[in-house]
């Protein structure tokens, strides 16, 4: 194994520890524990049989399988800052409600 591939494993085998102790102090979803172990075991897939981007590759008509690597990172980034971008729309949301309230208890108290 080259010191990429290893150094790929070792970092997708410490990003699934970092998950699993996250979902223990249940600061993540089972469903969010899941879904992170089964990317990064795709990724401890691809670093020890690189070839299985080949395979994959010529089943979706793509050229090389690097291609194909490159290709479905990219769509899962942009999917990945929709979620956070939903997210901040709903903690904004939030908040503004939040200090709406507050503000209204405030006048009300000022005002007796």
């Amino acid at each position: 194994m080259e010191f990429i591939q290893i150094a790929g494993v070792v970092f997708a085998l410490f990003a699934i520890s970092r998950g699993y102790l996250k979902f223990r102090k249940k600061s993540l979803s089972l469903n969010g524990y899941l879904a992170w172990s089964a990317l990064w075991l795709g990724v401890i897939v691809i670093a020890v049989l690189p070839s299985s981007t080949g395979f994959l590759a010529g089943w979706l008509g793509i050229g090389r399988g690097i291609d194909v690597v490159v290709y479905l990172s990219i769509i899962l980034l942009y999917y990945l800052i929709f979620r956070v971008y939903l997210k901040l729309e709903e903690l904004r949301k939030d908040i503004t409600r939040l200090v709406r309230e507050i503000a209204y208890k405030r006048v009300g108290k000022k005002r007796k």
